[in-house]
C-alpha cells in the first residue's frame, strides 16, 4: 500500500511538471538524474531523517572540526529550511560549504554567516520577512542565517526560471571554480542519499 502510494504521489509529480512549466525544476547537465531523484524524495516528510543523517555524514567527513552536535544542529537546519522554502537540501548545503567552509561567523566582503548573505544588497526584504533580523549579528546566528540563506535562494531559483544550473552560475559564482565545487558537493550528498532510500525500499 505504501508503495502504491509512492507510485501515485510520483505520477502526480509529473503530471504538475507537464502541466505547469514554472512547477519544473530543472537541473545542471551532469546532474539531472541525481536532482530528479532528490526532487522526488526530498520533500517527503517520512525522508527527512534520511535527509538529516546524509547532511550530517557528509559534514562529519568534510569537516573534521565539527562537533557530533553542530553537525546534527546544521543538518536539522538545512533540511528544515528547504522544506519550508522548497529548496533542494543538498544544493543548500553545497553553496553553504562553498561560500563560508562552514564557518557561521563568516564575515567577508560584505557577505555573512553560513550561506555569506549579501547584508546590503538584502537588508530591505530580510528585515520586512524576517522581522526579527534586525542587525547583522542576529543574522549570524546559524538557524537564523539558513533560514533566510533558503529564503534568498528560493528567490533566486524563481529568478532563473526554476533552473538550479542558472541559479548557480548566476547568483553563486563568486570566485574561480565556485560553480564547479557546489557542484561537486552536491552531486556526493544526492548519490549518498540515492543509496540510503533505494537500500529502505530494498
Amino acid at each position: 500500500m505504501l508503495f502504491l502510494n509512492r507510485k501515485i504521489l510520483i505520477a502526480l509529480f509529473l503530471l504538475l511538471w507537464m502541466v505547469s512549466p514554472s512547477f519544473a525544476v530543472t537541473y545542471p547537465s551532469g546532474l539531472v538524474r541525481d536532482g530528479a531523484f532528490v526532487q522526488l524524495y526530498c520533500f517527503d516528510e517520512q525522508s527527512r531523517p534520511i535527509v538529516m543523517e546524509t547532511i550530517k555524514s557528509y559534514l562529519d567527513a568534510l569537516d573534521d572540526r565539527l562537533s557530533s552536535q553542530r553537525q546534527s544542529n546544521y543538518a536539522a537546519y538545512f533540511s528544515r529550511s528547504s522544506l519550508d522554502y522548497g529548496v533542494d537540501p543538498f544544493m543548500l548545503v553545497a553553496v553553504a560549504i562553498q561560500r563560508s567552509a562552514l564557518d557561521w561567523t563568516y564575515n567577508t566582503g560584505g557577505r555573512y554567516g553560513l550561506m555569506a548573505i549579501d547584508w546590503d544588497a538584502n537588508k530591505r526584504w530580510i528585515t520586512q520577512d524576517h522581522p526579527r533580523v534586525t542587525s547583522r549579528r542576529i543574522l549570524c546566528k546559524p538557524v537564523i542565517n539558513v533560514r533566510v540563506g533558503a529564503d534568498l535562494m528560493s528567490r533566486e531559483l524563481r529568478k532563473s526560471a526554476m533552473d538550479y544550473g542558472k541559479m548557480i552560475d548566476g547568483s553563486y559564482s563568486m570566485g574561480p571554480g565556485a560553480t564547479e565545487a557546489i557542484r561537486e558537493h552536491y552531486r556526493n550528498m544526492a548519490r549518498v542519499f540515492r543509496v540510503s532510500i533505494e537500500k529502505g525500499r530494498s
